[in-house]
């Protein structure tokens, strides 16, 4: 009896640890981006066209609507979790990377996944993440197709054609290629 339930308990154990793994992305998967011919990005995974509009709350609650960015000016939507470390380890770069493109007119919108607005309002004061931080909602990754993990990083210009993504945690040098890409 003792052995069925020492085998329940690692089975349940190894469930919760494979979602928690497939919910929270490390792994770098290279195919996302590739340079073309004349080194420009080039995604080959995302066909240009206008991406999908949204409304969201902010960590204050207030209602954000993507249309305050998209199609106004060159956008980077990151979805992440205060949850997940990859993401973490990222947002020391995105801190960076925003404090030198915003100043170019680029929004940095962080979508956050399964998070709760005071956990991700005290990460963000903590860290520095002065950028728009909205709730994500379940829909939005599902119109975003996120369906391989987070941190999730989508690169769309100012005319609301995504011109690339990342999936999984990216360095400060990959992400400003993505940011370069877009202006």
């Amino acid at each position: 009896m003792k052995k069925n339930s020492n085998r329940q308990i690692l089975s349940v154990g190894f469930l919760l640890m494979a979602a928690f793994l497939l919910s929270c992305s490390g792994e770098k998967d290279n195919s996302q981006v590739q340079t073309g011919g004349d080194g420009s990005q080039v995604s080959t995974t995302a066909a240009p066209g206008n991406s999908p509009l949204f409304t969201a709350q902010d960590v204050s609650g207030k209602w954000r609507s993507a249309d305050e960015w998209l199609g106004k000016q060159p956008v980077v939507i990151n979805f992440w979790g205060t949850w997940c470390p990859p993401c973490r380890r990222e947002i020391p770069d995105l801190v960076k990377l925003n404090d030198e493109y915003s100043p170019k007119g680029v929004a940095l919108v962080s979508l956050a996944v399964n998070d709760s607005p005071s956990s991700v309002k005290e990460y963000a004061a903590n860290n520095n993440m002065n950028w728009v931080l909205l709730m994500a909602e379940d829909q939005m990754l599902v119109d975003y197709k996120v369906t391989t993990g987070i941190p999730t990083t989508i690169f769309i210009d100012k005319n609301g054609n995504e011109v690339t993504r990342f999936i999984g945690m990216r360095d400060y040098a990959t992400l400003k290629q993505g940011f370069d890409a877009i202006l």
